[in-house]
């Protein structure tokens, strides 16, 4: 099993629906993935997702409603923004914007968000740790 670190930032509505209906057919999940629930990507702000890497995570992904299922209208447009500023200041500050990964689901798209998160695991299991960790924390990944 790896110890590199994975979190998501999942929207409480469609993805939130897959992850839980995944718990409840008993769907493995990589092992090292959190799960962080908001109500809204659109409601989050770029602190939030840079804390993540502040805190330790080698990759996070951001797991958003698509653009018609949004409860709260322009959430997942504002999500794509934040997101884009992010990656920027990720490859600034020599992270990697690899590591930051969008994807939109629909509240039915269970299989679609299981195989996501695997193949998430495995391009971060790819990349390695976040060079940005202390190098005891890098070396110990």
């Amino acid at each position: 099993m790896s110890s590199l670190n994975l979190w998501g930032i999942c929207c409480n509505w469609s993805p939130y629906a897959c992850y839980n209906a995944a718990g409840m057919a008993k769907r493995e999940l990589p092992p090292n993935f959190r799960l962080m629930r908001v109500m809204c990507i659109g409601r989050i702000n770029q602190a939030l997702i840079l804390r993540a890497f502040e805190y330790g995570a080698d990759g996070v992904i951001v797991l958003e409603c698509v653009d018609e299922d949004c409860r709260y209208g322009p959430g997942p447009e504002v999500g794509h923004t934040n997101v884009a500023r992010v990656r920027r200041l990720l490859h600034y500050l020599g992270i990697g914007q690899e590591r930051l990964v969008e994807k939109s689901f629909a509240a039915d798209d269970m299989e679609k968000l299981v195989q996501c998160l695997w193949d998430f695991s495995e391009a971060i299991e790819a990349i390695g740790p976040n060079p940005a960790k202390p190098r005891q924390e890098r070396e110990a990944s």
